[in-house]
């Protein structure tokens, strides 16, 4: 399984409502590909104080990175990644993406899966 990861910087001069359009126009993007599994996100919450300019973050979670490149491809298509570059500080300097491998989530009294193939199985703690 592949997490994808999106930190954004927010300009300030963006109003909220436009961020909320594009973040929802790229939750249904995801969610429209085969092999899409869940999307999350929001603005960064106050706390850590290591936030580094970036106001929000989004993650999808995909099976695999076939599922992914669908996804971007349909970004392209569709200039949702376009327009998420023009309410960034900097346009692409702005964003920040990461592909992560969470096939290995570890959870207490959960052992890890032995078959990289198989779907993770997660409950709530």
């Amino acid at each position: 399984m592949l997490r994808h990861i999106v930190l954004l910087q927010v300009a300030s001069d963006v109003d909220l409502a436009s961020v909320d359009l594009i973040i929802s126009q790229m939750e249904k993007a995801a969610l429209a590909v085969p092999g899409a599994i869940a999307f999350g996100g929001g603005p960064k919450k106050p706390g850590s104080g290591m936030s580094q300019g970036f106001t929000h973050g989004y993650t999808i979670d995909f099976c695999d990175e076939k599922s992914r490149d669908t996804y971007l491809a349909e970004l392209d298509r569709d200039h949702v990644g376009r327009r998420l570059s023009d309410i960034t500080v900097g346009g692409l300097g702005g964003i920040l993406v990461m592909n992560v491998d969470v096939r290995d989530i570890r959870t207490p009294g959960v052992e890890p899966l032995k078959d990289p193939d198989k779907k993770p199985q997660l409950r709530w703690v």
